[in-house]
């Protein structure tokens, strides 16, 4: 499915909706009331939309009225006004919020006002895999010239790179789950907290993954606690010419579903979108902030897909009109 959605007013229409849906109106009933929540974190998408910083971003809403009327804005916030919602906005909890009304939005086209934790939508076939982040802009022809000794060309190793696992719907690229930490460590027990941040309104029937999550533990796991069908091939351990004597992983040895495993590309194709729309390198510098810029790294590669909705491809309305309008129907 194509996400290529360019248009700057149409991610920032979708932001300030999903955040109107999901976020309270303001931080504290005391605060100034300057900005709303849901404007806030519109701004922060639009931030990692741009590929830039806070600064930057400012700078754009500024110079842009179109944009600033779509969220509603009558003045531009200060940098560090987004800086500190960034911290407040993007918690573990309000991540996983975030990507729980992403779905249901898609699911329902934004046909009614309901709470997203109370409706499940089945999900055929959802793919899980993990990749790193880069921690500096150094480029690639200066680590390779870096590393040169003469006439030879080594691998660079990197000791630390900033990781992030997904579980993604193959067929809309929606991303359904995330975990975000510190690499490089193995991901077979990552499975474990990927599917306790799975979206509440998210229910995968089958779920495809590569053998760095192979083992007895994960297929039990997805099959006997979330009821979901694995589909892992049986590679780990030293080869051997015999078959593996667990339950689970003898069936994958013996009646491997090569056909449906064949679409776990589908979770490559998600990871070259996040990398090619959002940059392989991170901003931030510290672990938390870290993990706050992947998690938004997640939702902003979700509302693009949004913007595909026809509902809201001619809607320009403001999502209080919207809202309106959902109630009434």
């Amino acid at each position: 499915m194509s996400t290529a959605c360019k248009s700057p007013r149409r991610v920032a229409a979708v932001a300030l909706a999903i955040g109107d849906r999901t976020l309270p109106r303001y931080g504290h009933r005391y605060s100034r009331h300057d900005f709303q929540l849901a404007q806030l974190f519109a701004c922060l998408v639009l931030r990692k939309f741009f590929r830039t910083d806070y600064r930057g971003i400012v700078a754009i809403l500024q110079d842009w009225p179109l944009v600033r009327e779509k969220l509603r804005l009558n003045k531009t916030p200060h940098f560090t006004t987004l800086q500190k919602a960034e911290r407040r906005l993007l918690t573990d909890p309000l991540i996983r919020k975030l990507l729980t009304q992403t779905i249901e939005t898609f699911h329902d086209h934004g046909r009614r006002s309901i709470d997203a934790s109370h409706t499940a939508h089945t999900i055929e076939l959802a793919a899980a895999d993990s990749t790193g982040f880069m921690l500096d802009r150094a480029s690639r022809y200066f680590i390779t010239r870096r590393s040169r000794a003469p006439n030879i060309y080594q691998t660079t190793q990197y000791r630390r790179f900033a990781k992030l696992a997904i579980v993604i719907d193959c067929d809309t690229h929606l991303i359904l789950a995330t975990h975000r930490g510190m690499g490089p460590r193995p991901d077979v027990d990552q499975l474990k907290p990927l599917l306790e941040s799975m979206c509440t309104n998210a229910v995968p029937q089958r779920l495809v993954a590569d053998g760095g999550y192979d083992s007895q533990h994960n297929h039990h796991l997805l099959r006997d606690v979330y009821n979901i069908e694995s589909l892992i091939p049986a590679v780990h351990g030293r080869p051997t010419d015999g078959l593996p004597t667990n339950r689970w992983r003898y069936l994958m040895a013996t009646a491997f579903d090569e056909e449906t495993y064949g679409q776990r590309w589908q979770v490559e194709t998600v990871m070259f979108m996040l990398k090619h729309h959002q940059g392989a390198a991170l901003t931030a510098h510290t672990y938390h902030t870290r993990r706050r810029e992947l998690g938004l790294m997640a939702v902003t590669h979700n509302i693009p897909i949004l913007c595909l909705i026809k509902i809201f491809c001619r809607a320009i309305l403001t999502p209080h009109l919207v809202r309106i309008r959902f109630a009434r129907e």
